[in-house]
C-alpha cells in the first residue's frame, strides 16, 4: 500500500496539492505572460520566472537566470516582433513545490509589416516560491516547417 501511495504521490496525485487550484494559478500566470508581451514588457517577463530559471529555446545555448532572460524577450521583441503569446495549458503533473506542465502556444508576430504566427509546444518545471508559481525551465519546439 505504501509503495502505491508513492508512485500516485509521483504522478501528481499528492494529498497535500490541490490539483485543480495549482492548474488555475499557472493558467493565470500564462495570461499574465501573454499581456507582458502584448505591452512589450521584457522585464515583467522575466519576473515570471524564479532568480536561477533556464529558457532552452530551438538552435541556442540555454539563457540563464533573470536578467538574461529579459535580454532574451526584449529582443524577441524588439528584434523579431513579438506581439503575443497565447499559452494553453494541456496537462499539469507533480507533487508539492514542482509541477510539470505540457502546453501549447500561439506566437504572433509582425517583422517588416508582416505578421505571422508560430504554433507549436512546451513544457515547463514550476517552482513554488513565496511570491507565488513561477517558471523555472522553460523549452518550447515549434510545429511549423523548418525551410
Amino acid at each position: 500500500m505504501v509503495l502505491l501511495y508513492s508512485r500516485l504521490n509521483h504522478y501528481g496525485l499528492d494529498d497535500d496539492v490541490n490539483m485543480s487550484e495549482v492548474r488555475k494559478k499557472i493558467e493565470k500566470e500564462n495570461l499574465k505572460f501573454g499581456e507582458y508581451v502584448r505591452r512589450g514588457d521584457a522585464k515583467a517577463i522575466s519576473g515570471l520566472y524564479t532568480d536561477g530559471a533556464s529558457l532552452l529555446p530551438y538552435g541556442m545555448r540555454s539563457v540563464d537566470g533573470r536578467k538574461a532572460i529579459e535580454q532574451f524577450w526584449g529582443g524577441a521583441i524588439k528584434d523579431m516582433g513579438l506581439k503575443d503569446a497565447i499559452l494553453k495549458t494541456v496537462d499539469l503533473v507533480g507533487s508539492g513545490d514542482i509541477m510539470t506542465e505540457r502546453g501549447e502556444y500561439v506566437l504572433k508576430l509582425e517583422a517588416a509589416g508582416k505578421a505571422t504566427e508560430d504554433k507549436g509546444k512546451y513544457i515547463v518545471v514550476w517552482k513554488n516560491t513565496p511570491e507565488g508559481w513561477k517558471l523555472h525551465w522553460d523549452i518550447w519546439t515549434t510545429n511549423m516547417s523548418q525551410k
